[in-house]
């Protein structure tokens, strides 16, 4: 029966078989390796012969010319060129693997695989059941399955068994030759909806993620976007940013080809638009972090804000090589407000277009846009934030502190932000009021000690210097006095010395979250922060 673009239907498995020698129906290359296990062959084949349901088989029918396995289960297939339309299976690989495999018995296996008795199966006729070669019982008598579909090779084995164990024999075979595997075969279906099919029906276990569908639609002989992706992510762990996802990278080819980061456009992208702009991909998302590397000290991608902040600046630098100072001016401000926004919380691909449509306009010399981005932060947030590595807000503001250039408060010496940022090493920063300090002389709980405002950048060796100090010691005996509001004020830090002489923690968390949240207003080039004590 038909319904609309699904044909319901059944193979028999000697058919199917058939199909798969002649290139009828193929397994193309996003889905992952077999990976059952003989006992899971075994059940399957238990299923069938106990008339089971072992569920549909799902079939792509398509014009599309896509790469596709050439050894399944081990057998090398013939070089059959099939006529189109050509058949891809989507749902039932293990299923169908298993079969082929199983009663393989015309194809040479590969040398690679050969010890590999995962489909070596038999049934035992004596305890009538399947088991795996390594599994029988050597007393009882087994019939190799491989030999239900090769009558001649069957009719002289069974030759040699009684009565009952040849008839036992006889319909084992027939049950096999006539089952029936039920199909549903999609039709008229674009790429980008069969990957949202697959993903659905595979979302029990690994879903297809789009680079597996992209590698199955650009294909060439010359072109493997696996390889490609591999040369990339080269790249990316020289600049300490290789664990960068890979739909970000999905999403800069979108961006750069066709000015989008939405997942149904990139699977609909021209396969050979994809081809010919990968070396266009990997120059402008080089620049784009040599930029931020450059511009906001981010050294690794774990001080990156929001990593779909590369996707628009891969997008700007595929346009140019330089800024002229206002777009780089206005770029700049786009950086920090959505850094210290929860933008890309919510829709973020249809963010991320906004974000190239904006992009394109200050490389138009129009910056009207930039009022459309907005920071959402407050005093009130940097009092109460707990410094946690993987918050965005507590990355902008190591950033932010990086960008004062911070001096060393044991000696007054400029901070080494490459160690210090690079490492992203919690030994480089320091509570400005000591830990031990505020847990035993004031009482106060980790989640009072260890808001962001409470931070700041020191070398090791300084930490240990300062140690447990209190601040009314160690800020008249340790910071040099001479350079002491220079050294406080690129901390951000209050140059009022009675805090420290007080050890006034609620008076210094004030003016310190203060002090940064006028900083954030310079650098959005915002005029308007939230105050709220």
């Amino acid at each position: 029966m038909s319904r609309g673009e699904l044909i319901t239907s059944s193979l028999k498995i000697d058919r199917l078989r058939n199909k798969i020698l002649e290139g009828e129906i193929k397994i193309p290359p996003f889905q992952r390796q077999f990976v059952w296990k003989k006992e899971q062959v075994v059940e399957l084949l238990d299923s069938i012969y106990n008339d089971y349901p072992i569920g549909s088989v799902l079939l792509w029918e398509t014009n599309e010319d896509l790469p596709s396995n050439r050894n399944v289960g081990g057998y090398n297939l013939p070089d059959n060129k099939a006529e189109y339309p050509i058949n891809y299976i989507l749902d039932g690989q293990q299923r169908v693997t298993s079969i082929f495999s199983v009663f393989c018995f015309d194809l040479e296996k590969n040398l690679d695989e050969v010890n590999d008795s995962t489909f070596d199966i038999y049934f035992d006729l004596d305890e009538k059941k399947f088991v795996a070669k390594e599994d029988m019982m050597i007393k009882n008598q087994n019939l190799p399955l491989k030999l239900l579909f090769n009558n001649f090779d069957f009719n002289q084995v069974i030759r040699e068994y009684d009565r009952e164990k040849n008839e036992l024999a006889v319909n084992l075979q027939s049950l096999f030759q006539n089952y029936e595997i039920p199909t549903i075969t999609i039709k008229k279906r674009t790429k980008s909806e069969v990957g949202v099919i697959f993903e659905r029906i595979n979302n029990t276990g690994t879903p297809l993620s789009t680079l597996d569908l992209m590698i199955a639609w650009t294909w060439k002989e010359d072109y493997h976007l696996k390889e490609e992706f591999d040369d990339i992510y080269d790249l990316l762990d020289t600049k300490s940013f290789g664990n960068i996802k890979q739909k970000i990278i999905l999403q800069c080819f979108g961006a750069i080809i066709k000015k989008t980061a939405i997942t149904k456009e990139i699977l609909e992208l021209d396969p050979e638009e994809v081809r010919s702009n990968t070396m266009l991909l990997k120059t402008s998302l080089e620049k784009a972090i040599d930029y931020i590397y450059t511009q906001f000290n981010i050294f690794t991608e774990d001080l990156l804000p929001k990593s779909h902040q590369l996707v628009p600046l891969t997008y700007l630098f595929s346009k140019t090589n330089r800024l002229d100072i206002k777009q780089a001016e206005t770029v700049k401000k786009w950086f920090w407000r959505t850094s210290l926004s929860d933008r890309y919380t919510s829709s973020t691909d249809k963010k991320i277009d906004e974000d190239i449509a904006f992009f394109e306009e200050v490389l138009n010399n129009k910056f009207e846009g930039i009022n459309k981005y907005h920071s959402m932060v407050s005093e009130q947030l940097f009092a109460k934030q707990k410094f946690i590595k993987s918050n965005y807000y507590v990355r902008s503001f190591l950033l932010i502190l990086g960008q004062k250039d911070p001096m060393d408060l044991s000696n007054g010496n400029f901070i080494d932000l490459g160690n210090a940022l690079s490492t992203y090493n919690r030994k480089e920063y320091h509570h400005v009021f000591p830990r031990a300090f505020l847990k035993d002389s004031l009482g106060l709980d980790n989640n009072k000690i260890n808001v962001v405002s409470n931070f700041c950048f020191l070398p090791a060796s300084s930490n240990k210097i300062i140690s447990d100090k209190s601040p009314s010691e160690y800020f008249f005996e340790t910071i040099p006095q001479e350079k002491f509001e220079t050294i406080l004020r690129s901390n951000l830090l209050p140059i009022n010395k009675d805090i420290y002489a007080n050890n006034d923690f609620d008076l210094f968390i004030k003016e310190r979250a203060h002090l940064i949240n006028k900083e954030i207003n310079e650098l959005t080039g915002e005029n308007n922060y939230l105050e709220v004590y």
